[in-house]
């Protein structure tokens, strides 16, 4: 939505379209946006499978460190389950994934520096369960949270869309805003694959591109795919930034390799 803040500030709009033209055109819009739909998996609460948001890791090696300080657990979920529910193509279909974040990391500028304050471990061994680190502080430990995934679609963001929104009427903007906030997935909005839900700019295959491999050959921030969406969660115990988001990205080519150790993390929030 944050797309529709922009434009309406960006300047005036021409309040000429009639009830009948507004409705086609925004039923247009629409429809593009359903068009360019990409299934996705939502994370919801559920008891009774093995994938958790928080709760203890189950991994060989050392737990993840930044700067010194240990990252905390978020989720881990079984890849198994996710292939059992639809899956995403491009993941593994054994295993399970493990997502940790530093909680503490407040210099987030989303370049290189910030590499290793989240980590995504793929594991594919027996689940033995790691101690978690005296230092890591009881605020930064989340309880389990057991869910399963359901199938779903997600929409692009509107600004995806090649589309002169300078020439919306007010009306045509109210009507399209509308008309997207129905579509919306209840929050919080967990999410496996497809298109992320945005709270600022929706440019995050090319940041993504440009802090991990910006000069390596035959690179393409087209490669990068959502691997896993975080949304603030006051039951969870979560809140990113001011009740953002936490987006983990991936390329293609890496996950279908079962290569999680470039992955890259972005926060968003209001």
């Amino acid at each position: 939505m944050a797309g529709f803040w922009k434009r309406l500030f960006a300047g005036p709009s021409k309040d000429r379209a009639t009830s009948e033209s507004t409705h086609e055109r925004v039923d247009s819009i629409i429809a593009e946006l359903k068009a360019q739909a990409r299934p996705c998996l939502r994370l919801v609460p559920a008891a009774g499978g093995k994938s958790r948001l928080g709760g203890p890791a189950e991994m060989a090696g050392a737990w993840p460190r930044y700067e010194g300080r240990p990252l905390s657990l978020l989720a881990q979920l079984d890849l198994a389950e996710i292939h059992a529910a639809g899956g995403v193509d491009w993941l593994p279909s054994h295993g399970r994934l493990l997502f940790f974040y530093e909680l503490e990391h407040s210099g987030w500028g989303g370049t290189s520096a910030d590499a290793g304050c989240a980590v995504v471990r793929y594991e594919t061994g027996a689940p033995i369960v790691a101690a978690e680190p005296a230092d890591l502080p009881t605020d930064f430990r989340f309880d389990a949270r057991p869910i399963r995934f359901s199938a779903d679609t997600s929409l692009p963001d509107e600004t995806r869309l090649n589309i002169n929104w300078r020439s919306l009427s007010r009306a045509e903007e109210a009507a399209l805003e509308q008309a997207i906030e129905a579509l919306a997935p209840p929050e919080p909005v967990h999410q496996l694959g497809g298109f992320p839900a945005p709270i600022q700019d929706d440019q995050m295959e090319l940041e993504c591109q440009r802090a991990v491999s910006p000069s390596e050959k035959g690179a393409r921030a087209s490669d990068w795919r959502l691997l896993l969406q975080l949304d603030t969660d006051e039951e969870a115990g979560m809140m990113w930034g001011d009740t953002g988001r936490l987006y983990f990205w991936v390329r293609e080519q890496d996950a279908r390799a079962g290569d999680f150790s470039r992955t890259w993390t972005i926060l968003q929030c209001f």
